[in-house]
């Protein structure tokens, strides 16, 4: 009887594996074949043997146990997912797809406003210090109220392994951001002011007037997010509910030397 059971279930694993064969195993496929009742050695092999992208945060991993899911598989799920498809350091989201994309740095303008008015009147009109990006809508285009974010970061790279990203067309300006950085609590969350007539997104960046001078996003336009520790240098970000518009993410930390903090992460919440 036992040895017929083994039959069965190397039968179904062998089906199964053809219907996984043309996808990434996750924390749901798991799942699905501690429930159709595959040994845990099966579902090892499996995974040790496939393209995985797991969520090892402590909730996902919780959620995991409760299912069934034995301690074994659940060490090797954490080790794997340092091997996850998104390796490398940027912020990604989920797209419409289920695919992970890179939201790319979008480079800024600057413009200053009142600034003339300001010098007619001695200084006494603040100007505002904004940053203005080209079009009206971000090309990042999320379509759920709640998006997860993933925040990876590497200090340890270098600038020749860490080229995916350049900022505007310079090559030599590589994806610093998250080699600066250790945690999303450097980057601040704020709803950008669409122009239409001027086919533009904006965000005030700074103040100034003939007494005082601030620069950096003022903290009653910042938006709360949530952070979870996945591992060490990756991490899931969670907005509280966005209304549709257009947003994005601001690197507010130390800025290295020759390099210049000129673009953000923007996307669009539709």
């Amino acid at each position: 009887m036992k040895t017929i059971k083994k039959l069965f279930l190397f039968t179904v694993f062998a089906i199964t594996t053809i219907g996984f064969a043309q996808e990434t195993i996750t924390n749901e496929s798991v799942v699905q074949m501690v429930e159709l009742g595959f040994d845990d050695y099966m579902i090892i092999d499996k995974i040790n043997t496939s393209d995985v992208k797991f969520d090892a945060s402590i909730s996902a991993l919780g959620e995991m146990k409760n299912a069934g899911v034995s301690s074994e598989i659940l060490s090797l799920i954490m080790e794997k997912s340092k091997q996850n498809t998104k390796s490398k350091t940027g912020i990604y989201f989920t797209d419409a797809s289920g695919e992970d994309k890179l939201v790319q740095p979008s480079v800024f303008s600057g413009a200053n406003s009142n600034a003339v008015a300001q010098k007619l009147v001695s200084g006494l009109i603040n100007s505002k210090q904004k940053a203005q990006l080209p079009k009206t809508q971000s090309n990042n285009i999320i379509r759920q109220s709640q998006p997860e974010f993933t925040f990876i970061f590497d200090p340890s790279v270098t600038e020749v392994d860490n080229m995916q990203n350049n900022q505007g067309s310079d090559s030599g300006i590589f994806n610093w951001w998250f080699r600066m950085a250790s945690n999303p609590n450097e980057f601040v969350l704020v709803k950008l002011t669409v122009k239409e007539k001027k086919n533009l997104r904006e965000v005030i960046t700074g103040k100034e007037s003939w007494i005082t001078s601030s620069s950096g996003i003022d903290p009653k336009y910042a938006l709360n997010f949530a952070i979870e520790e996945i591992e060490g240098n990756k991490f899931k970000v969670t907005p509280d509910s966005l209304e549709p518009g257009e947003y994005c993410f601001i690197y507010q930390g130390q800025v290295p030397q020759g390099r210049d903090n000129q673009s953000v992460f923007d996307f669009s919440i539709q």
